[in-house]
C-alpha cells in the first residue's frame, strides 16, 4: 500500500451537522456574562421591599387571595407559566448568561410553590371543620385498618 492509497482510505469527514468550535465559544460568552452579572450584584445593594400586610384570616381579600391561587392551580395556569418559564431559561442561558437565567426561574418556581400553599390555606370556619373532620375519619379508617390486620 503507498502512501496515496492510505490518505484516500483513511479519510475523516466529522460527524453531520456538527459545528466546530461553538461550544467554547458559548462557554467564554457565558462565563463573560456571569462575571458580568456577579459585578451588577456588587454594585447594587440588596433591595428590601415591605412586606405587605398580613392579611387577617377569614377577611375577603384572604378568601378572595385563596379562591384564586385554587382556580389558576386547577386550571393548569400555575404550571403552564412555570413550565414557560423553564422554556425561557433555556433561552435566557445563551442570551443573559446562567446565572440571571437562574435568578429568573427561582423567582417562577418560588411563585409557584407559594401559590400552591396559598391554595392549601383553609378558606373559612366551615371548609376548616370539613378538613379536619375529613382527617378524623382518616385516621380512624387507618386505626381500623390497623387492628383488622392483626
Amino acid at each position: 500500500m503507498s502512501d496515496q492509497d492510505v490518505e484516500a482510505f483513511l479519510e475523516h469527514v466529522g460527524v453531520k451537522g456538527m459545528k466546530w468550535g461553538v461550544r467554547g465559544a458559548q462557554r467564554a460568552q457565558n462565563r463573560a456574562l456571569n462575571k458580568a452579572s456577579r459585578a451588577k450584584d456588587k454594585a447594587t445593594p440588596p433591595q428590601f421591599t415591605p412586606s405587605k400586610k398580613p392579611l387577617t384570616k377569614f377577611s375577603s381579600e384572604y378568601k378572595r387571595d385563596i379562591d384564586k391561587a385554587r382556580a389558576n392551580i386547577r386550571s393548569g395556569k400555575t404550571a403552564y407559566e412555570y413550565k414557560s418559564a423553564k422554556f425561557q431559561y433555556k433561552k435566557d442561558k445563551v442570551e443573559l448568561g446562567s446565572r440571571e437565567a437562574k435568578k429568573t426561574l427561582r423567582k417562577a418556581r418560588a411563585k409557584k410553590y407559594a401559590e400552591i400553599e396559598t391554595s392549601r390555606q383553609v378558606r373559612d370556619g366551615g371548609e376548616m371543620v370539613m378538613k379536619l373532620l375529613s382527617d378524623v375519619s382518616r385516621q380512624m379508617q387507618s386505626n381500623a385498618n390497623a387492628r383488622a390486620r392483626f
